[in-house]
């Protein structure tokens, strides 16, 4: 019986092993060598960045990577021109090389002596008083074993403004004081129950609950508190773009509908985009 067993395990590894061939004579996909663009410039920046790479291979030999070549990056406001500067690992221009404007559109351009070119579009929203106010609850919890601890929630709601199509990002941090820390704030996000990400679809003109905000919170052990609330006017494409890589599914489940990352770089892949803020400061202690 023994031998049996072996025989037939001897004869099901063979039958294995023969299923396995090589695929020869298989025409791998042509790669197409693309510029890859990352940036986001708001008025409130003193510093705006533009990061540029390149797409990587899907097929073959993914080692063999296509060298981007001397590259030049160049923005426009439609009155003045500038070569952007090449720092480490990105390019960037200051506020007082081109200051970005509310309501203004700016023009990128990137060209690789290797032939490469992209260039993009991005309208910055108005500046825009969005009247944020926040509704604040202390909630004392108690346990056993656990102990004792204080809860924060803040409820943020802020008014849309009319007659105009607008999308916002919502963030929170809290800045804590403590003298274990020196003079220098330790600064955590604040957590979001909600979505971070939304339109004013349905909502044009109105007051907005924007979303709900919770920390463990300590006054005792602080000098000072603070909760600062950053909502984002942002335009359509940076929404749209950070919410498709909220959405992402790189296809890992061969079963499942594979949602791209969106990009509006013509020539390339990437994001070119742009956001005004307004904020909102809670002294808590």
């Amino acid at each position: 019986m023994k031998t049996k067993g072996k025989i037939i395990a001897l004869l099901l590894i063979l039958a294995f092993v023969s299923c396995e061939k090589d695929a020869n004579n298989v025409k791998v996909p042509q790669f197409g060598h693309k510029l890859v663009v990352t940036s986001f410039i708001s008025p409130h920046d003193s510093v705006s960045f533009v990061t540029i790479d390149s797409n990587e291979r899907l097929y073959g030999d993914l080692s063999d990577t296509e060298p981007l070549g001397s590259v030049i990056v160049t923005i426009s406001d439609g009155m003045k021109k500038i070569d952007l500067k090449k720092g480490n690992i990105q390019y960037y221009f200051r506020r007082k090389d081109m200051a970005i404007r509310a309501g203004g559109t700016y023009n990128l351009e990137v060209k690789s002596n290797n032939g490469l070119r992209a260039d993009a579009k991005c309208p910055i929203p108005f500046q825009r008083n969005l009247n944020i106010t926040a509704d604040t609850v202390y909630i004392h919890h108690s346990n056993p074993e656990a102990g004792s601890w204080s809860e924060l929630k803040i409820k943020v709601f802020f008014d849309d403004p009319a007659g105009e199509k607008n999308y916002y990002c919502i963030e929170g941090r809290m800045l804590d004081y403590n003298r274990f820390y020196g003079g220098y704030p330790y600064i955590t996000d604040l957590h979001n129950e909600d979505e971070i990400w939304f339109s004013d679809e349905e909502y044009d003109g109105k007051r907005i609950f924007a979303n709900s905000f919770s920390s463990q919170y300590n006054p005792s052990t602080s000098d000072s508190v603070k909760a600062v609330i950053y909502i984002l006017n942002t335009n359509k494409d940076y929404f749209t773009y950070h919410k498709s890589l909220t959405n992402y599914s790189g296809g890992e489940n061969p079963f499942s509908e594979v949602s791209p990352v969106f990009t509006n770089i013509n020539g390339g892949l990437g994001i070119f985009a742009g956001f005004t803020v307004d904020s909102m400061v809670l002294r808590l202690k």
